[in-house]
C-alpha cells in the first residue's frame, strides 16, 4: 500500500516538472511548431497527463487521514467551490481559447495584466487550484488527497519562480514592480 501512494507521488513530480520543463521558455524556443499549434499540443499532454495521475490516485486503496463527517463535506465543497469562482475570475482577463492553443496569442494578451483579481493576486490559477486540493481533501480525507494536495504544495513555489522569471524577461521593471505591490496567492486584508 505505502509503495503505491510513493508511486502516485512519483506521478504528481514528473507531471509538475514536465508542466516546468515543458513551458520553459527554452523549450518553446527549440520547438518546431508555431507558438499556437505547441500551446495545443501540450495542453493536450497537460490535460492526459493530469487525468492519468488523477485516475491513478481514484485507483489506490487509501485509508482515512481524518474521519469524515457531513460537516467536512460541507466545509470542504465551500472551498472548492471557493477554487473554481476564483479560477473563473482569475480567466476574465485571459482568453481561454489562447490559454488552451486554439487561437493565437496578439498583443493585447501578452500585455501586463494587472487589474481585476490579478490586482489582489499574481497568480489566480494556483490559488484557486490550491482552494480546490484543500476543499476536495477535506470533503473526501484520504491519504491520496492529502499527497496530492502536498505535492501542489511542495511544487507550488518552484512553478512561481520560474513563471515570475519568464515574466521578468517579458515585462521587466514593470512585472517587478507588480510583484513588490501585489501579494503572490492571497490577497492582503486590511481591517482598517
Amino acid at each position: 500500500m505505502i509503495l503505491n501512494h510513493i508511486l502516485f507521488f512519483g506521478c504528481w513530480v514528473v507531471f509538475y516538472s514536465l508542466h516546468s520543463l515543458l513551458l520553459s521558455n527554452k523549450v518553446k524556443a527549440k520547438q518546431p511548431f508555431g507558438p499556437k499549434t505547441y500551446r495545443l499540443i501540450y495542453s493536450i499532454f497537460s490535460t492526459l497527463t493530469f487525468g492519468f495521475t488523477l485516475l491513478l490516485g481514484a485507483s489506490i486503496y487509501s485509508g482515512f487521514v481524518l474521519p469524515p463527517n457531513q460537516t467536512t463535506f460541507a466545509i470542504g465543497l465551500l472551498i472548492a467551490s471557493l477554487g473554481f469562482f476564483v479560477i473563473k475570475r482569475g480567466f476574465r482577463n485571459y482568453s481561454l481559447r489562447v490559454f488552451l492553443g486554439l487561437k493565437k496569442e496578439d498583443a493585447s494578451e501578452t500585455a501586463l495584466k494587472t487589474d481585476k483579481l490579478q490586482g489582489k493576486i499574481r497568480h489566480p490559477l494556483y490559488s484557486g487550484t490550491i482552494l480546490i486540493f484543500l476543499g476536495y481533501f477535506i470533503y473526501n480525507p484520504l491519504l491520496v488527497n492529502l499527497i496530492s494536495l502536498i505535492a501542489l504544495l511542495l511544487y507550488l513555489p518552484i512553478g512561481i519562480y520560474f513563471e515570475e522569471k519568464k515574466l521578468i524577461e517579458i515585462h521587466g521593471k514593470s512585472y517587478l514592480k507588480y510583484k513588490e505591490e501585489v501579494p503572490a496567492l492571497l490577497p492582503k486584508f486590511r481591517l482598517f
